[in-house]
């Protein structure tokens, strides 16, 4: 049968924001659907569309003279596809709009979060709403491809293959790629053997509080180097960094944030792992599941609240904190069983945060309380919690 997806979650989020601003910026990862998602909305709107990929010799060609050509086509919706790799765009866009401030005249899309934000932070300051596209989410595919979706990850063209062995080659293929042309056109001037002895390891502290110490000892990196690799595999949407969330405690917290692959697949090619099995029966299943639920959960949010992990150091510990202006609205505890137990650890966690909605999330449990004010649910009976929680 084949795989079926729904509409987009960003979709709507993005129709408002092309009515209001002259300029939406989509970043995310390579591959994750930011063009497709694109061009459809660039049809809902009717609008007559230039499309520009700015890693088509082509298309630099006719920007030879950007502010000619642009003016020429200001009756469209202009579309700059890789918009990251010609950064003087930027202050020729201000010009653009400030001259014409209609909604919706530029959609501009970057594989490169950090660095297109770095580049338009004072050029679009007040004309350009950013929205964040994450691959394919359990919102956004079949209820009966929930665990295809966690073993292949989101990524279109791995998640829509026709066989697991097809997505397998796809990610593998995508890693490759990543280490050895994606990251250096990023501006990480590094061997890829030392790339790929970064991925490996951490693949094997993902879902945990990073040690860079530990990491640099173990590949022979000093821990400088081992900042610079994070900074580009964060901007290449690779890795995920969860910040830690801190409360008026006279215990220590774990300050340092968790790490994790922001794609299930990708931490499973990684990883080796090229069947939903091997991935059940694994010691990666614990970390894998804790790391596909923080993705959904991330995706769902779009923007609308912050992400955190809780860690004394003592031992007390919870998964996730959501918080609205520093002020926890949920806590979440991920397990991989439907008979849950919470440690003293997690008792004591939940009652450090004092969040209004106190949760422990399990594969297919059915609803019901755990313990006062803490109640178990599924996966696909969370997001009616969260509701609660995240207005």
């Amino acid at each position: 049968m084949p795989t079926r997806t729904r509409p987009r979650l960003l979709k709507r989020d993005a129709q408002a924001a092309l009515q209001r601003s002259p300029a939406v910026g989509i970043l995310g990862a390579r591959q994750a659907g930011k063009t497709t998602l694109a061009l459809q909305l660039a049809r809902a709107a009717k609008r007559k569309v230039l499309y520009l990929d700015l890693e088509s010799p082509e298309a630099t060609g006719r920007l030879a003279d950007p502010e000619d050509y642009l003016h020429r086509h200001r009756d469209k919706l202009v579309v700059i596809d890789e918009i990251q790799r010609m950064p003087g765009l930027f202050p020729l866009l201000r010009s653009l709009i400030d001259r014409d401030r209609r909604p919706g005249r530029f959609m501009l899309l970057g594989s490169s979060s950090p660095a297109i934000v770095h580049a338009s932070a004072e050029s679009l300051m007040g004309r350009i709403t950013y929205l964040d596209l994450y691959p394919f989410c359990l919102h956004e595919v079949a209820k009966a491809d929930r665990e295809k979706l966690w073993f292949r990850g989101g990524f279109p063209p791995a998640f829509l293959a026709a066989s697991d062995r097809i997505a397998t080659a796809w990610t593998q293929d995508y890693l490759r790629d990543l280490v050895e042309r994606e990251i250096p056109l990023l501006g990480l001037n590094a061997d890829p053997r030392s790339t790929r002895a970064m991925l490996a390891m951490l693949a094997s502290v993902h879902g945990q509080p990073l040690n860079m110490q530990m990491i640099a000892k173990s590949i022979g990196m000093s821990g400088p180097t081992i900042k610079r690799y994070l900074a580009f595999l964060e901007s290449a949407f690779v890795v995920t960094l969860l910040p830690s969330y801190h409360v008026n405690l006279r215990k220590r917290l774990t300050s340092a944030p968790k790490l994790y692959f922001s794609d299930s697949g990708l931490l499973h090619g990684q990883l080796r792992i090229n069947d939903l099995e091997t991935l059940k029966t694994g010691i990666a299943s614990g970390a894998s599941w804790e790391g596909f639920v923080v993705q959904q959960v991330r995706a769902w949010l779009r923007g609308r609240a912050e992400l955190h992990y809780f860690r004394t150091h003592d031992g007390s510990e919870l998964d996730l904190v959501l918080t609205q202006g520093h002020r926890a609205k949920a806590a979440i505890e991920i397990k991989t069983t439907n008979t849950p137990a919470l440690s003293k650890g997690n008792r004591l966690a939940f009652e450090a945060v004092q969040a209004p909605v106190q949760l422990i999330v399990t594969p297919s449990a059915e609803d019901h309380a755990y313990a006062k004010g803490i109640e178990v649910c599924s996966l696909n009976s969370l997001w009616g919690h969260l509701e609660k929680a995240i207005p």
